[in-house]
């Protein structure tokens, strides 16, 4: 058995993973996956990535694209959801602030630097005209980090998947009041360097089993229920979510990334003329 440790946050994107190891996918393939969650996203995970704690990772596309232009020794090995995210932009409830235009200057609560809240919060504070400084930015470390600095402190911003903090905003904690959808895929898988240099074939074995469970996915009741089961969505907001949701595990294309790039290097989120491939 080839063993493979991998990562991924606990949303219900990454089910097809889960659904593929209750089967015994991987072990039939000679893969000893070891899965791990992580609540903190994907900065967490690429720290995780850099430090050997982990050999493939599934990431939000701006979080992964960053920080492997910034140096990160890992590479973009594969698309996982090649449909966009949809990032709710949230305030306290108990706040006054209603509407989009009235965010301008409000600091933001990211899980951490280099993680997709944060680089989705720049993108962000950049259609209101600001771009905000470090003090700007409220590090609360996950979802839950988030909700509690809600209910206590000056007002915040957290942008996050919106059908994940649902919850939230159903129990009076945080208000929606926007939402942006970015022109690219909303999560990649990703490998350490040094891992794929000595382990290409299993890398290759993994995503194969992971796109043949992808495929061979119904959506039905079944799918919908499973859905439900892992998320703690509602009925109707399962299926409200499925009908956003695309997997995909495909090579992933330079053209595909184009705009995220370009944003990137604009909000100086990476270095002018890093030219560090992301892809494999």
């Amino acid at each position: 058995m080839n063993p493979l440790r991998i990562a991924g946050v606990p949303e219900p994107y990454n089910l097809p993973w889960h659904l593929a190891m209750e089967k015994g996918l991987f072990r039939i393939a000679g893969i000893d996956l070891d899965w791990h969650t992580v609540h903190e996203g994907t900065g967490r995970m690429c720290q995780m990535l850099k430090d050997d704690e982990l050999d493939m990772a599934v990431l939000v596309s701006e979080g992964a694209v960053r920080d492997i232009r910034n140096g990160g020794p890992h590479r973009v090995v594969g698309t996982f959801v090649d449909s966009a995210l949809p990032w709710g932009v949230h305030v306290p409830a108990a706040s006054n602030l209603h509407a989009p235009g009235e965010l301008r200057g409000i600091p933001y609560a990211i899980s951490r630097l280099g993680s997709g809240s944060h680089i989705m919060a720049m993108i962000h504070a950049e259609r209101l005209g600001w771009r905000p400084a470090e003090k700007d930015l409220v590090v609360v470390h996950n979802m839950r980090g988030a909700a509690e600095r809600m209910q206590a402190g000056p007002p915040v911003i957290f942008l996050w998947e919106t059908y994940v903090t649902a919850g939230y905003v159903d129990q009076g904690i945080m208000r929606r009041v926007d939402e942006l959808r970015a022109p690219w895929p909303g999560f990649v898988i990703v490998a350490a360097e040094r891992f794929l240099r000595n382990h290409q074939p299993v890398v290759n074995n993994a995503l194969a089993v992971l796109r043949a469970e992808i495929q061979g996915m119904e959506r039905g009741p079944h799918l919908v229920e499973l859905v439900m089961q892992n998320a703690g969505f509602t009925e109707a907001r399962a299926k409200e979510w499925l009908k956003h949701v695309h997997w995909a595990v495909d090579k992933p294309r330079p053209a595909s990334f184009g705009s995220l790039v370009e944003r990137l290097r604009r909000l100086a989120l990476v270095p002018e003329h890093a030219n560090l491939p992301f892809l494999v």
